[in-house]
């Protein structure tokens, strides 16, 4: 590994530290929702679920400027979206400019989604590119344990200063600023477009739909935990933050074992993090005490990082490589479509099996996980079994 590839990693991985940024202040819901004590749950909720939405619609333009704005450029301006948008709620007192300014947080980490991984497919390939995307999925849930961590005990302090976590992200600025090239977008000319136009792929719309639908389940832990945490007085915000903090951790250590994984399973990956995570859901619902919560925070970690980093290595290989940012644009937003509709999926189908919402909810979403792990277990099955075949008759 070169010099040049180094700086490179290490501006990606500082970009990664910011994916998860939607749902930093997670850990202090239950204490804003205390301070904003006239809105109801689910409106609360819209502090996490309405960047996803703005993410929804910004993908799609990410993907097109990035042929005549250079990456470099398009990724600061994210992170300075992300700081001025994540920051700004400290110094409010109502919660329709909250909204407005975790809009503007929206388009930040919009950017940051898409890039991130498009830069990996650009600067690596092979194996250090499986490597590279399990590093950036451990440098997204570092992010997302320092945010988790933090918010959590900021909010103890004050509902506002929890927004003060956002400042992590002048880290990621100062990196990018120093260590990431600036290379010239490629555009597409007219001359050229009916042969170079990036082109989205059967499969790729396949990892948009797989994608959709693990984040109406993903999304359980980051909008009901603090929830239930202070419902069943398990804790406080602080402990609530500590749990997803935990769960950040095990994705951290997961990451870096990704590509053993891989070289392991092949493309069985993807249900071993799906079934994962029904197991470490069903620990979580049940958990007596905070001890019990955390195993079980801590096994979901590792689902996240493993289902994630699989969409993501599966999407840059569905495609050919000019269409990799449009194509990882088109599975993001099946990404924060399916975290939009987390809670009211969720909610609506909770309640429908008890009144202990907060609770049910993670068993609901376990039952999503094992379904999917079984369709995942099969394709991953014949996937392997074709690549078998494949190198035997080469």
């Amino acid at each position: 590994m070169n010099q040049t590839d180094s700086s490179v990693r290490i501006a990606i991985l500082s970009i990664g530290i910011l994916l998860m940024g939607v749902v930093g202040i997670a850990s202090g819901l239950a204490e804003i929702a205390k301070h904003f004590s006239d809105v109801s749950q689910t409106s609360i909720q819209l502090l996490i679920t309405l960047p996803c939405i703005v993410i929804i619609f910004v993908n799609p333009l990410i993907g097109k400027l990035d042929e005549f704005v250079a990456k470099k450029n398009l990724v600061l301006f994210g992170i300075v979206c992300f700081l001025l948008g994540g920051m700004a709620p400290a110094f409010l007192d109502s919660f329709k400019l909250i909204l407005a300014c975790r809009a503007v947080l929206g388009v930040g980490v919009a950017i940051t989604q898409v890039l991130s991984s498009a830069l990996v497919a650009e600067y690596f390939a092979g194996d250090e590119r499986t490597r590279v995307m399990g590093q950036l999925s451990s440098a997204q849930m570092l992010g997302c344990a320092f945010m988790f961590f933090t918010s959590g005990y900021l909010a103890v302090i004050d509902w506002n200063i929890t927004f003060y976590v956002h400042a992590v992200a002048l880290i990621s600025l100062i990196c990018v600023a120093l260590f990431l090239p600036k290379k010239p977008p490629v555009r597409v000319s007219c001359h050229t477009a009916g042969a170079n136009k990036p082109k989205l792929t059967p499969a790729a719309l396949g990892w948009t739909v797989t994608t959709l639908i693990f984040f109406i389940g993903a999304m359980t832990l980051a909008n009901f935990l603090a929830f239930f945490v202070t419902d069943h007085q398990l804790g406080s915000a602080a402990q609530a933050g500590q749990a997803t903090m935990v769960f950040a951790i095990g994705g951290v250590v997961t990451g870096f074992l990704y590509g053993k994984l891989v070289r392991l399973v092949g493309h069985l990956s993807l249900s071993v993090g799906l079934f994962l995570g029904t197991v470490s859901f069903l620990i979580i619902a049940l958990s007596p005490n905070l001890p019990i919560l955390y195993c079980g925070s801590f096994l979901y970690g590792g689902t996240v990082t493993i289902v994630f980093a699989s969409i993501m290595m599966g999407t840059s290989l569905s495609v050919s490589p000019a269409a990799v940012p449009l194509a990882m644009s088109i599975v993001i937003m099946g990404q924060n479509l399916g975290s939009f509709i987390n809670p009211y999926v969720i909610s609506a189908l909770a309640q429908m099996i008890g009144s202990d919402m907060n609770r049910y909810a993670f068993i609901v979403a376990a039952l999503l996980f094992i379904f999917m792990g079984g369709i995942a277990l099969f394709w991953g099955m014949a996937k392997n079994a074709g690549e078998r075949r494949a190198a035997q008759t080469a």
